[in-house]
């Protein structure tokens, strides 16, 4: 039999459910993010083609720039968390720190991006694009990870991710270079010489983006949906 499990949003003091979910307690957790972070990912991003009676959407797959958000979890002595009760922690020394070396702290209770399940013996936190399920008596997690990305996305447009810097897209794109030069002395490898050409064709995707938001601005992350 599987079961679909229903979990609470992020609060101070859990909710009720119905069912425990078969899980180990786990710490509850924030995100955040340096400008200095970031993810070349690829979306299929829907374009018009064709004139007149003949005009079609059709998508493309295009790649982006896209902040990478951070998880840590509170841990009650660890990163200067300290300690409540039990295994509930204060985090907020921690969190000024972080705000200190340029890091955005994205508030659970704010952004909305917490799920917590009741289990045996305490709560079980994940990000909220996970899907839980319970097939005999077995936890089976997934994230949706499209969605989430997605996500991180729309706080850059709103600008609570701001400021970006494609500066630090430039030294990913320099990073990314030296991998298939390592690669040359055997390049006479199929295997070898196809790994290079998809690195290869990366970066010039990288360059492109990078020369394009030069251009359009954040107006070029629209398109994701």
């Amino acid at each position: 039999m599987m079961n679909t499990m229903n979990p609470s949003p992020w609060a101070p003091i859990g909710q009720q459910q119905q069912n425990l979910l078969p899980a180990q307690p786990n710490h509850p957790f924030y995100l955040k993010w340096h400008p200095s972070n970031w993810d070349f990912v690829y979306f299929d991003i829907p374009v018009e083609s064709g004139k007149g009676k003949d005009k079609e959407v059709v998508t493309m797959r295009k790649g982006f720039f896209i902040p990478t958000i951070r998880m840590e979890r509170i841990v009650p002595g660890v990163n200067g968390v300290h300690q409540i009760n039990g295994e509930l922690g204060n985090p907020s020394s921690r969190i000024g720190q972080l705000q200190q070396q340029g890091w955005i702290y994205l508030d659970p209770q704010r952004y909305d991006y917490m799920h917590v399940y009741q289990v045996r013996g305490g709560r079980y936190h994940v990000l909220k694009w996970t899907n839980i399920r319970v097939v005999a008596g077995k936890k089976i997690e997934k994230v949706d990870l499209l969605s989430y990305q997605k996500w991180a996305v729309s706080l850059m447009v709103s600008g609570i991710l701001n400021p970006v810097e494609p500066h630090f897209w430039e030294l990913e794109t320099l990073n990314l270079v030296k991998t298939p030069e390592k690669m040359q002395s055997q390049q006479h490898i199929p295997e070898i010489k196809k790994k290079m050409d998809e690195y290869y064709a990366i970066l010039k995707d990288m360059k492109s983006f990078i020369s394009d938001f030069e251009k359009v601005g954040l107006d070029i992350y629209k398109d994701i949906k």
